[in-house]
């Protein structure tokens, strides 16, 4: 149903009979995810989406991980798009079930950050993010692993990591609590010696925190790794050190707004098939996956998996 390595198109007559056939579309929503409820979603899928061409199906996020068991059925059941209707933690759960299967994930973001949808050029407006599927347009994406679990976007360890793990359990979204929480940890977290080895290098190093970019951002438009591409077969390793906080106010942060945090003195990025990261004070570090808080972890271990998940996209979507 698509050629490997870009997005798909009607190339043939086989092909072009393929967008007549009528597909299922689930729609997994998480409730209570963003800041605010949207009381007619189902409405708006209905109104929005063509009838014609789709199945149109619904279900409830109820607990911590339902996304995974509703998204894994719907793989067993030959489901041909199944659409996350959430935040990075909910495409998250619903794209570890999709990789390397015939689904194809659309995205309708909803959450605080919305990082991947950011990156892939999703509109946050709900009918306009409905209006992709209507175009049935599917590229593939890379996706990676670390520590075994799956991620889409982002995952660290240190520093944001910690801001992660204190925003989730606060509860209270929204991006002013999300900078409350980064000033005061500021404050309060230490950097930590890791030991880096990847693709047969190895690299001992200071870092305040080491995000791991598949996508650019951490969400909010705010990209970490303005460099980073979802589909060459590479991650971005960001190592960046404890800032100076006049220096990072007048500095730093205004080329982290910019999306040109890779010019920031910083940071040193580095680029990766696999990789392993361990705190050198054999210590435990904060870990993230996608925004969502994974504990505290012994060490980290990386793999990335080129081309890896059917996504739905834009027509005039230039992939990167």
């Amino acid at each position: 149903m698509y050629l490997h390595g870009q997005t798909f198109q009607s190339t043939c007559a086989f092909c072009k009979s393929l967008l007549t056939m009528k597909k299922s579309v689930l729609f997994i929503v998480n409730p209570i995810s963003g800041t605010r409820m949207v009381d007619n979603f189902e409405k708006i899928v209905y109104d929005t989406l063509d009838n014609d061409k789709f199945d149109i199906f619904f279900r409830y996020t109820k607990y911590k991980n339902h996304g995974s068991e509703i998204a894994a059925e719907a793989v067993k059941q030959g489901v041909n798009i199944i659409a996350a209707v959430g935040g990075d933690g909910t495409v998250n759960e619903v794209a570890s079930q999709i990789v390397n299967t015939s689904s194809v994930l659309a995205v309708i973001p909803k959450g605080s950050g919305n990082g991947l949808a950011y990156h892939m050029q999703i509109p946050v407006h709900i009918k306009k993010a409905l209006k992709i599927i209507n175009e049935q347009n599917f590229t593939t994406i890379d996706t990676c692993k670390i520590n075994g679990h799956y991620f889409f976007s982002i995952a660290g360890i240190g520093f944001d990591a910690k801001v992660a793990f204190d925003f989730n359990n606060e509860g209270q979204r929204g991006f002013q609590n999300y900078l409350k929480h980064i000033l005061i940890n500021y404050l309060e977290y230490q950097s930590a010696q890791y030991l880096i080895k990847y693709d047969g290098q190895e690299l001992e190093t200071d870092a305040f925190f080491i995000t791991f970019a598949n996508s650019s951002q951490w969400g909010y438009n705010v990209k970490i790794a303005p460099r980073a591409s979802i589909c060459d077969g590479k991650l971005d390793v960001c190592i960046c050190q404890r800032p100076n906080f006049l220096k990072f106010v007048n500095v730093d942060l205004p080329h982290l707004l910019t999306n040109h945090f890779n010019r920031s003195s910083l940071v040193q990025y580095l680029q990766c098939e696999k990789a392993t990261i361990i705190p050198s004070n054999g210590q435990k570090t904060y870990l993230h996956i996608d925004g969502d808080a994974a504990g505290k972890v012994d060490g980290i271990e990386l793999e990335m998996f080129p081309r890896s998940l059917l996504i739905c996209v834009k027509n005039d979507y230039l992939l990167t």
